[in-house]
């Protein structure tokens, strides 16, 4: 933080120099404590200007949440954009993040009660499958983890509308490959509900796929049938062994994906290649084999790519439980 005698009155030229002090600048390339410290100093500016209301309390409920404490990155980044908006605009409030009563599939394809949802100030991307986000966009995050199944799991940042609502009941190819590579970096068993067996089966279809080394060497014929039963029966869950889903992505890319998608897939399977091969040295007798490894491969890979920047495993392999809807009730409570 600034130590300037120019902090002490906070007139309107420091107050217009610290607006470009601090928000005019990347604040993806920023981690805490930095972010914490331009928090701390955009809201003593606020405060500055008027007494009241609280803008700790106004930002925090901005963001979805009760107060200002123990923020990760992606909250905080979202509290200081909050603010710089306020700051820019004073006498417009920051509008409290909606934390209840959400429009969500039901079935299969249903997703938990997101944490909040409220609309995006600036151009982002999903901290999921990193698709654009225009400043008026919903976005929202899921709430966090309870243990003891939090394990490796790292938190998802603000996602996208598809992400946080319909990513399970209409799925995309692109949201089926990203399940399949956090799954896998989980060193996990991949799980498919019924719609994403039944776009992967109808994406399998054919000769090329088939035809490819991948299949005649790990044949998928009883996992094709397996997805057709899902689809049949409504199943939320279907599960396929780690080799299996190795299989399937190379499958895939041999039918001659196209696009955006046929990008991402080479990205997976590199990101696969390189947990076998471990071409950067990552120290085993630290780290082991399982899912901190890869996340250190992962990290020091010399091809980044948007999977890396985000890192993870994320958590994506749930229907609500119980616990959720109670959430979502507790939040309507309270207002």
């Amino acid at each position: 933080m600034s130590d300037g005698s120019d902090d002490d009155a906070f007139g309107q030229g420091s107050f217009d120099l610290g607006i470009g002090l601090l928000f005019n600048m990347d604040l993806n390339s920023l981690r805490a404590p930095r972010l914490r410290d331009l928090l701390e100093r955009g809201l003593a500016m606020r405060q500055a200007i008027r007494q009241r209301p609280d803008p700790q309390q106004r930002v925090a409920r901005a963001v979805g949440l009760n107060q200002l404490q123990n923020l990760d990155d992606h909250d905080l980044r979202e509290a200081l954009r909050v603010l710089d908006a306020w700051l820019r605009a004073p006498s417009e409030e920051p509008a409290p993040a909606r934390r209840s009563r959400f429009d969500r599939p039901t079935g299969v394809g249903q997703l938990p009660v997101p944490r909040c949802v409220r609309a995006a100030l600036v151009d982002q991307t999903c901290g999921l499958c990193a698709d654009p986000i225009k400043p008026g966009d919903e976005i929202g995050r899921m709430r966090p983890l309870k243990k003891p199944r939090n394990g490796g799991f790292v938190m998802m940042g603000w996602l996208c509308h598809h992400c946080l609502f319909d990513r399970r009941e209409t799925p995309r190819r692109r949201d089926l490959l990203i399940r399949f590579f956090h799954h896998l970096l989980n060193t996990s068993a991949v799980g498919l509900n019924a719609r994403e067996c039944g776009l992967l089966h109808t994406w399998l279809a054919g000769g090329a796929a088939q035809s490819s080394q991948a299949w005649l060497a790990d044949p998928l014929d009883a996992t094709v049938v397996r997805m057709a039963t899902s689809v049949a029966e409504d199943k939320p869950n279907t599960w396929f062994a780690f080799p299996t889903g190795v299989t399937i992505l190379k499958a895939l890319q041999a039918a001659g994906t196209e696009g955006p998608d046929a990008r991402l897939l080479a990205d997976i399977l590199q990101h696969i290649d390189e947990w076998d091969r471990n071409p950067q040295g990552v120290d085993h007798t630290r780290y082991g084999t399982g899912v901190a490894y890869r996340q250190q491969v992962l990290t020091r890979t010399s091809r980044p790519t948007f999977l890396s920047e985000l890192g993870g495993p994320f958590f994506l392999h749930k229907a609500p439980d119980p616990t959720d809807e109670e959430a979502e009730a507790a939040d309507a409570a309270s207002g």
